[in-house]
């Protein structure tokens, strides 16, 4: 038998039509491709039960060899498998299957230490015509998590445990199990926000929102070179968080990776649902590839930026799936006490977003008063945009929905679009002159650590302190480094700005020290 080696790549995604080939993408159930086998053509299948579902605590990964001519499972099948998780060992052993079907378990513990165990599944019935399922369970707190999965897979009996294969059929398989984490970031206008990322490759680190340009940043192990990238399909990251979120819900982003801007085409949006937005990144072969010959780093991660693009308006789609709302303001910042105008259009999806002349109500809510409201008829010229001029009240500060009711008629044709009045800037360092008191006399140990970090945190919380928002990192040291005792001290006395003890409050807060 002449059988070769065949190293395939395997990554999950949603996007079906982007996928060159059937066996290359880790959808279902995934064929290699094919190998001889006497007088036959079989091919290995694996598949994985977490493919399109990251929630999915059940974690499995089947292996089969079969007749590509009829689809038939190859009996008396012994695999030799090595698995490993990212740069994880996780074991190495021969198994022994009658049915030829090899299925592997990965189920979560708190144990660091890997256990693994070996049992069959089936009926008493499977057990009597030999249909039981041979299984490995892997147990451990490395399978709490998605993430990119390899296995050497080497075949060595096929059809009769006495039919020895020399030389072996010999796979390299790569499966990624989604993976999904969430992330609470603080904005100065919005508040508190959750933001997730679903990883359909590799677990994902160093996530950041920086709330002064609206940028979400992550990085994801990767080997840049050329074989790794020929052998990778896709790679498809899908970042979720809530229509609240006003800045982040504009018409269209752009996206970097390793510092290289890629195409518009990689980043889809979903709008659809009406208390979330969903942001695809998905990169193809030919993507990576001008990645890798564009970048200038050595790095093996891929460094993903995902940013409103300029000048990008804010936009969304109705809760019945019908229209998209496009809203622009002049000026673009919002004062209360001013007279605004906002620009905005009305287009049908399903008319390839073209302006539709549609009935509609508008109002402006504030902490879930009404301060404004009109109705009209949207123009349907794409050269004539909708225009509402609101006088904002005195008073009206912080997140405003711009709220779009019974568009056309339709109950569910209702939207509304979060936007700013009186805008907090993120360089802006707002700390009333009596906390220095309290610095000072922490500095000095007339108050104890306790007693100034829960009054830092009840100031920010009340907004009493106002410092650019910060990822806050819980299970952090709760120790206080002595150089940000003395930079309280030097404040309160003076020496260094508002900015500078804001930074020392930020590492606090980055730390898990103060909560908010």
């Amino acid at each position: 038998m002449d059988s070769k080696i065949k190293f395939v790549l395997v990554i999950g995604i949603l996007f079906f039509s982007l996928i060159p080939n059937s066996y290359q993408h880790g959808i279902g159930s995934e064929t290699l491709p094919p190998v001889p086998l006497g007088n036959k053509q079989v091919a290995l299948e694996v598949s994985s039960s977490n493919e399109l579902n990251p929630e999915n605590p059940n974690k499995e990964f089947s292996f089969s060899l079969f007749d590509t001519s009829n689809t038939i499972t190859i009996r008396d099948v012994t695999y030799h498998i090595k698995a490993q998780k990212g740069n994880t060992f996780l074991f190495e052993d021969t198994f022994e299957s009658k049915n030829g079907i090899f299925i592997m378990d990965l189920v979560e513990t708190d144990s660091q230490e890997i256990v693994i165990e070996k049992e069959k599944q089936g009926s008493f019935f499977d057990t009597l015509i030999g249909a039981e399922k041979d299984v490995i369970v892997l147990k451990g707190a490395v399978f709490k998590t998605g993430g990119l999965y390899s296995f050497d897979v080497k075949i060595t009996t096929a059809e009769s445990f006495s039919n020895v294969l020399n030389p072996p059929i010999e796979y390299k398989v790569g499966i990624s199990v989604p993976d999904r984490t969430f992330y609470k970031v603080n904005d100065p206008n919005f508040g508190t926000k959750e933001i997730s990322v679903i990883t359909y490759y590799d677990e994902i680190e160093d996530f950041q929102y920086d709330p002064a340009t609206k940028a979400i940043t992550f990085s994801m192990p990767f080997q840049w070179n050329t074989d790794n990238i020929n052998q990778t399909s896709v790679v498809h990251e899908e970042i979720t968080f809530s229509k609240t979120f006003g800045d982040l819900l504009v018409s269209e982003y752009d996206a970097f990776v390793n510092d290289v801007k890629v195409a518009k085409r990689v980043v889809t949006i979903d709008g659809f649902s009406e208390i979330q937005r969903i942001v695809h990144i998905v990169l193809t072969k030919n993507d990576l590839l001008e990645i890798f010959q564009a970048k200038k780093d050595n790095s093996e991660y891929m460094h993903f930026k995902l940013v409103p693009a300029k000048g990008a308006p804010l936009s969304t789609v109705t809760g019945n799936g019908q229209y998209r709302i496009t809203l622009d303001s002049e000026p673009k910042e919002i004062k209360s006490g001013s007279e605004i105008k906002f620009i905005f259009d009305i287009t049908d999806v399903f008319l390839k977003n073209r302006p539709v002349a549609v009935s509609y109500d508008l109002m402006l809510i504030h902490k879930e008063n009404v301060v404004f409201s009109t109705s009209g008829i949207s123009t349907d010229s794409k050269e004539k945009r909708n225009e509402a001029i609101v006088d904002i009240p005195e008073g009206v500060s912080g997140p405003v929905t711009v709220q779009f009711l019974n568009l056309g008629g339709n109950k569910l044709g209702n939207v509304g679009i979060p936007v700013v009045v009186d805008r907090i800037q993120v360089d802006e360092i707002s700390i009333p002159d009596w906390v220095k008191n309290n610095a000072g006399w922490w500095s000095e140990g007339t108050i104890q650590d306790s007693d100034f970090l829960s009054g830092i945190e009840f100031m920010i919380k009340e907004g009493i302190i106002v410092v650019p928002p910060t990822q806050n990192q819980l299970g952090g040291d709760h120790g206080i480094p002595d150089w940000v005792k003395n930079n309280a001290g030097w404040w309160s006395e003076g020496l260094i700005s508002d900015k500078e003890f804001a930074s020392a409050i930020q590492f606090l807060i980055e730390r898990g020290i103060v909560l908010v």
